[in-house]
């Protein structure tokens, strides 16, 4: 692969995945409907794939245990083509993992536990570690301290900020393209989820900032930093059979467009065609859709103006 390098600093998990016939509500016990799957996942991990499978020259800077998902962990990424040179083995860590219910209609519920994603610290990303990045892409699954010292290292950031939290603004300040779903980003506005594009607008211009809505179903919402126009990206329709990493598929070719120097709603729109695919399958990276299959379907999407 060649091409600008994508540099994700991340969470690598191992996933269980159970399907079942509907979410459960609190205090319920639901049953699998299928057979459970064990894959491997964490944000950092999907996007790292995402990108790679995009097309993309990928660097993972990661902290695993030292244990077999861990060493599992590594060799998948590096078959991917993703260069691992900075995932690192904690002795008497165990290996971040997740356990994630997914239902009839591809909607899903996810709770992790960090592990060894938790001893991702700032040093793993002092200097010259982030150097001949076009772009890091990073997100919440790891320390704070440790998203800020990314984001203050000079290079190009893309946040998703997933799962959703308060940021101080010292650190948003910094971050050069902010990635958030509906309820992350009401987090970040100090309000409630919006419901549509249009009622998600006025929330990401408080944020002062590029910052991209996804809203699964109703596509993503690109909001540039005047003077640029707001667009809204609609979904294509396809039969969705699971959900869990379309935002991840999402922020991974996002970043590799952003990398090749593509505009910011330019590479949403084959973002928006690329996390749609990759929820066609089940697992978060069950389907991860070449350049030519995102592009492809991205042609057909109508990008309208809002606002």
């Amino acid at each position: 692969m060649t091409g600008p390098r994508t540099t994700v600093v991340g969470s690598l998990n191992a996933d269980l995945t159970i399907p079942v016939d509907h979410l459960p509500e609190p205090g319920e016990t639901v049953l699998s409907v299928g057979p459970s799957q064990l894959s491997f996942g964490g944000k950092g991990g999907n996007q790292a794939a995402a990108a790679a499978a995009f097309g993309g020259d990928v660097a993972m800077v990661g902290r695993v245990g030292a244990d077999d998902f861990g060493g599992q962990i590594r060799a998948d990424l590096s078959g991917r083509g993703i260069d691992v040179t900075r995932v690192i083995s904690v002795p008497e860590a165990r290996t971040g993992s997740a356990v994630v219910a997914v239902d009839q209609r591809g909607e899903n519920l996810i709770v992790v536990d960090p592990g060894a994603n938790s001893e991702l610290r700032p040093a793993d990303v002092a200097e010259g570690v982030l150097n001949g990045a076009a772009i890091v892409l990073a997100q919440l699954e790891i320390p704070l301290d440790t998203v800020a010292a990314v984001v203050a290292a000079g290079v190009p950031v893309v946040l998703n900020a997933a799962p959703a939290m308060p940021l101080a603004s010292s650190l948003l300040d910094r971050v050069s393209v902010l990635v958030v779903n509906a309820t992350e980003l009401a987090m970040l506005a100090g309000t409630r989820p919006p419901a549509t594009p249009e009622a998600a607008l006025p929330l990401a211009r408080r944020l002062h900032r590029d910052v991209v809505v996804t809203l699964g179903e109703d596509g993503a919402l690109v909001v540039p930093r005047r003077p640029a126009r707001p667009v809204h990206i609609p979904a294509p329709t396809v039969e969705i059979r699971d959900a869990t990493g379309a935002g991840d598929c999402f922020c991974g070719t996002l970043a590799v467009l952003l990398a090749e120097g593509a505009e910011l709603a330019n590479a949403a729109h084959v973002a928006v065609a690329a996390a749609t695919l990759s929820a066609t399958a089940s697992g978060a990276r069950g389907k991860l859709p070449s350049r030519g299959e995102a592009s492809a379907l991205a042609a057909g999407l109508n990008i309208r103006e809002v606002g």
